[in-house]
């Protein structure tokens, strides 16, 4: 798994690179600031069970989600300033991803009841929506501007559904960590 984050954050660091190149400043600073709330992510869902080591760990951390969010919610401004609609609600599904999963961390309730169910439905619906613009964005990309514009936008889509599936199974797997306990190791606790 260590091999694949990353190959995973190789591609980001490429894919903000190309922005910053090829793509506005907005869609760049938006590259960037999902680069820092996913390596935040990243690095507070694989330690769910454990405390901070010190204050500027945590300070450290809320200040790279404040960044973060701070040029996503921009970016989501300025496609919407900008008229791209796709985009802005794009950032927008995104933002309620993070909110959801936010809720996940500090929040976990219930392993499988309804509260857990009822969140899981609304990611599930969240992620569709995502699939379906990274196929809108490959449609009208492949379709009217020659491919290689299509191919980008379909790719950066795609590749940062991973991105945050690589989160969602880190939670996944501290949810499920007293629920695997077997047998025998609840008599003896």
């Amino acid at each position: 798994m260590r091999i694949f984050k990353i190959v995973v954050f190789a591609l980001l660091a490429i894919n903000v690179v190309v922005f910053l190149r090829h793509a506005s400043l907005h869609e760049a600073l938006d590259q960037l600031g999902w680069v820092i709330l996913l390596s935040a992510f990243l690095y507070e869902t694989s330690a769910l069970d454990k405390d901070y080591a010190s204050p500027l760990e945590q300070y450290g951390l809320y200040a790279a989600l404040a960044a973060g969010y701070g040029l996503a919610i921009y970016a989501c401004y300025s496609y919407w300033a900008a008229g791209d609609g796709l985009g802005c609600v794009n950032s927008l599904t995104w933002l309620a991803v993070c909110a959801v999963l936010a809720y996940d961390v500090y929040a976990p309730g219930e392993y499988g009841g309804a509260e857990w169910r009822a969140r899981n439905g609304i990611k599930a619906a969240l992620y569709a929506a995502l699939v379906v613009y990274a196929a809108i964005w490959a449609w009208k990309g492949f379709a009217s501007e020659g491919g290689v514009a299509g191919f980008l936008d379909f790719y950066d889509a795609a590749l940062w559904i991973v991105c945050f599936a690589v989160i969602e199974l880190n939670v996944f797997d501290f949810e499920t960590k007293d629920t695997a306990k077997p047998a025998s190791a609840e008599a003896s606790s």
